[in-house]
Formats: structure tokens, C-alpha cells, sequence
């Protein structure tokens, strides 16, 4: 019962979050948006919203209370927050946001090479094609398959829990919501962007290179939340003003129903056993 809940308040939280971002990142493509999309594959990517959010959050919230039931402690926890410790209300407001910035970039290293091993390894990109055929993609338009989810496990979750634990200390709520939110802005279509803050901080414009048709963009832009990694390990590529490419792969184009979009890769997996 106690499982139930945590899953069902999760589903909730995530759910309510992913519309009131998509909704607002919605009226702002309409308003200033690169593309024309339709709506249809809005409304299409939504309903893939509702079974991604149900499937991964069950899942996760299990792993989590069988995790936590083991007492895995990291071999080091790291109080980001006690850095910007200041009598001066500038210092300590500029750390509202650095703290919980720099403690998600130690995540986002993480996910980088995660997400460099799910374009390098056939079984993961398998499962991550599913996400890079979308060609109308949009906030609401922007799934991963639910599998990917799982794969962190291994990949993210463990490792990180091993290692180390990063406490950004206070911050306000909104600024947790804004981070809440950043995995919709970077697949919106919208021409608002961060400039030439995307030189830390990961944009629409930035991960739009990811997503790219075009080979010179291939294997780019594989942070998340920040640029840094990529800029670090040489996958940066900082796209110009107007610099808006198409996106989609060659392979198949976005799933069209829920069934396609719950099966196909395991169906793929299979033709190639």
C-alpha cells in the first residue's frame, strides 16, 4: 500500500509538472516557434506522456524503496551548498541557484556518458532511436521510450548512489521547478533561448544540434542540463543564430500509435536475434 502511494503521488507530481511546462513551452512555440508543427503530433506525444509517466514512475518508485531497504551510503557527500555561506545576501542568492546548478552538472556527467554509450552501443540506440525519429519535435512532442528510464539504473542511478552525493542546500522552490522543467524547454521548438549563457547552461537551440538530419551535427551536444562536458571532452558544437537544422533519423520515423511506441524496439531487438 505504502508503494502505491508513493508511486501515485510521483505519477501526480511528474504528471502536473510535464503539463504546466508543455502547456506554457505550447503558447510559446505558437507565439515565437521555429517550426509549424502539427497539432496532432502534439496531442499524439501528450498520450505518450501519460503511459511514459505511469510505466517509469511505478518502476522507479520500486527500485527506490528496494534501494533505500539496503542502506547504500556514497563514499563521499558533498554540501555544494555550504560554499556560498555568506553574510552577504548577493553571494548567498547567487548560490540558490549555483549550488543546485553545480550538483545537477555532477548528475549531467553522469547522463553524458550514459548518453554517449546509447550512440555508441547497438542494444541501447535501439531503445534511444525511438526518441531521435521524432521530426515534429516539440515539448509535448518529445518522448523517450520508457525502457531508457530503466537503463539508468545501471548506468546513472547505482553508480552515483556508489560514489558520491551532492547537497545543493537551500534553494527556492522555483528555481527547482525551472530545473524541474529543463528537459521540455531543450526539445521546444520556441526561439527563446539562453544566448551565450549556453555555454554553461544546456538551451533548446544547443540540443536541437543533438536531434540534428545534417552528418556535421551527428554525435553532438550530448549534456542535458550543462554544456560543460561536451565542451570538455570535444562533442561541443555552439550553433549560430539561425543555425535551426531538422531533426529525425533515417532508420524510421517517429512512432505513430502507442502500440509502436511500447514495442517497436523490442520487436527490432528481435528481428536482429
Amino acid at each position: 500500500m505504502e508503494y502505491l502511494t508513493l508511486a501515485g503521488k510521483g505519477m501526480v507530481d511528474y504528471g502536473w509538472r510535464i503539463l504546466y511546462a508543455s502547456m506554457i513551452l505550447f503558447v510559446l512555440e505558437l507565439a515565437i516557434g521555429w517550426n509549424r508543427y502539427s497539432l496532432k503530433s502534439r496531442l499524439r506525444g501528450a498520450m505518450f506522456w501519460v503511459v511514459y509517466i505511469a510505466i517509469t514512475v511505478s518502476l522507479l518508485t520500486a527500485f527506490n524503496m528496494f534501494w533505500g531497504k539496503l542502506g547504500v551510503k556514497p563514499l563521499a557527500v558533498i554540501s555544494v551548498g555550504a560554499w556560498f555561506a555568506s553574510e552577504n545576501k548577493i553571494i548567498t542568492v547567487i548560490g540558490w541557484v549555483a549550488a543546485p546548478l553545480l550538483a545537477l552538472a555532477v548528475s549531467d556527467f553522469f547522463y553524458y556518458w550514459f548518453h554517449r554509450a546509447q550512440h555508441t552501443w547497438k542494444f541501447l540506440w535501439v531503445f534511444h532511436a525511438e526518441h531521435h525519429a521524432i521530426r515534429e519535435m516539440s515539448a509535448w512532442n518529445s518522448n523517450h521510450h520508457f525502457s531508457e528510464e530503466l537503463l539508468r539504473i545501471p548506468f546513472m542511478v547505482i553508480p552515483m548512489s556508489l560514489l558520491v552525493q551532492m547537497d545543493p542546500g537551500f534553494a527556492p522552490a522555483i528555481v527547482w521547478l525551472l530545473f524541474g522543467v529543463h528537459g521540455q524547454f531543450i526539445h521546444s521548438h520556441t526561439r527563446l533561448s539562453f544566448g551565450p549563457l549556453r555555454y554553461l547552461v544546456a538551451d533548446n537551440h544547443f540540443h536541437r544540434i543533438h536531434h540534428s538530419v545534417e552528418r556535421p551535427h551527428w554525435n553532438r551536444n550530448f549534456g542535458s542540463i550543462t554544456s560543460i562536458w561536451d565542451t570538455l571532452f570535444r562533442t561541443a558544437y555552439f550553433p549560430k543564430r539561425h543555425e535551426w537544422p531538422d531533426t529525425g533519423i533515417d532508420e524510421n520515423d517517429e512512432a505513430q500509435n502507442l502500440r509502436e511506441f511500447l514495442f517497436r524496439p523490442f520487436q527490432k531487438l528481435r528481428s536482429k536475434s
